[in-house]
């Protein structure tokens, strides 16, 4: 049995830190979407979002699972399509920008205007890339997954998200194991330093450290987590909202377990590779689910 101390529980703690900013931040842009207001005054105001309902509890909008799945099969296809055409990062730079600007303006949205938050988001993205250090990455990734899951998981009802963590669970297991082209996504994206990832280094004081690409050498000093992981069960959290916020809590705690399960199996393998980290998320974050029906 592993002694505590060879848990390597340090990038395990930065994980559930960084996931759970993350889903903080998604509640807050998802209360803000649902009221019209910024922080510094109680009149709605033209923020980020068109507010669905007035005030909560709300009714999310439908999104088909069919509609989602096809979209993101097409955003991977694009993805694969660059890497083939694409020798250069330009492209990969753009995409990473592109979707940070969009995801940051929900958080942002919370405590400013619609055009300072676009403003803002665009900051961001400008620090990250004149500043490029594992800090500047890891918060460009985290507000930006935050408002994106925000405004998709108020555009689907959760039943939707439940199906869909299903089926994304069952591809990450072929594109890991099978097919491997997630891997190879991954890995010729990093050599073009467009990494849309969290990034976490085996301490907190490396978050300070210059982004750089990851070679071989060191690669047991970082741990990926990808955005799909970070992102979905955070969308299935807030698409549950709207049955109570004992949902939203549930499902976020599950899929805490899932990390913690996820990091064990990947520090248990004899050599370190990537594994499919979405089936243990998307599990207990559906039984935090289930669970969330006993309470009232």
């Amino acid at each position: 049995m592993k002694k505590i101390k060879d848990l390597q529980l340090n990038f395990l703690i930065q994980i559930i830190i960084a996931f759970l900013i993350t889903a903080s931040l998604s509640l807050a842009t998802a209360h803000n979407m649902t009221t019209g207001k910024v922080i510094y005054t109680s009149e709605p105001v033209q923020s980020i979002y068109v507010p669905p309902s007035p005030v909560p509890p709300y009714q999310p909008a439908e999104i088909g699972v069919f509609q989602f799945l096809v979209s993101f099969l097409i955003a991977t296809l694009l993805m694969l399509l660059f890497l083939k055409i694409s020798k250069g990062k330009f492209m990969f730079e753009i995409f990473f920008s592109g979707a940070i600007v969009f995801g940051a303006q929900g958080p942002l949205g919370i405590v400013f205007v619609k055009f300072t938050a676009f403003l803002g988001a665009i900051a961001i993205v400008a620090l990250r890339f004149i500043y490029p250090r594992i800090l500047t990455q890891n918060i460009a990734i985290i507000i930006g997954i935050a408002g994106i899951s925000a405004s998709l998981g108020m555009s689907v009802k959760p039943l939707m998200v439940l199906i869909i963590l299903i089926l994304l669970s069952i591809y990450d297991i072929i594109a890991v194991y099978k097919t491997r082209h997630m891997i190879k996504l991954f890995k010729e994206m990093a050599k073009r330093g467009a990494v849309l990832a969290l990034v976490v280094p085996k301490s907190f004081s490396l978050w300070f450290n210059k982004f750089e690409i990851i070679k071989p050498e060191n690669k047991n000093e970082f741990i990926f987590l990808g955005t799909g992981d970070l992102a979905l069960p955070i969308f299935f959290a807030i698409s549950a909202l709207s049955l109570g916020i004992r949902f939203f809590l549930l499902i976020i705690f599950g899929a805490v377990i899932g990390f913690a399960v996820n990091h064990l199996i990947f520090i248990n393998q004899k050599e370190r590779k990537p594994i499919p980290a979405l089936p243990a998320i998307a599990f207990f974050s559906i039984l935090g689910y289930a669970c969330s029906f006993m309470y009232k």
